[in-house]
């Protein structure tokens, strides 16, 4: 039986470090596109899966940068959420720069 937990041990190690590996290289993904020199994205080249997650992100993008320019033009959060519509807590992290994750991590890059 010590065997079957050693075996157990290994695969946590391995499911943690990669789990921890995948995240890492998702927040800085932005750093390694600038890297590359590729941040254009190509839609011919998306999935259908792809395309959503990518759409969602150009609607979030869209939706932070309305939000940040009623900010710089001296709107308070309160009426931020009343034009926009969106929830207190966002406005808040979009404006403190706490907003998750926008750009997809598994889109095709024009190379």
């Amino acid at each position: 039986m010590p065997d079957v937990e050693q075996v157990a041990d290994r695969w946590h190690l391995m499911e943690n470090s990669s789990r921890a590996f995948l995240d890492a290289v998702g927040k800085s993904m932005r750093q390694i596109r600038q890297a590359v020199g590729s941040n254009v994205v190509d839609p011919r080249l998306l999935t259908y899966a792809e395309r959503l997650r990518y759409e969602g992100y150009l609607l979030r993008q869209e939706t932070n940068e309305a939000i940040r320019e009623l900010s710089k033009e001296g709107t308070s959060i309160r009426q931020i959420v009343r034009q926009t519509g969106h929830s207190q807590k966002l406005v808040r992290d979009v404006l403190r720069g706490a907003a998750p994750r926008c750009l997809p991590n598994t889109v095709h890059l024009a190379g």
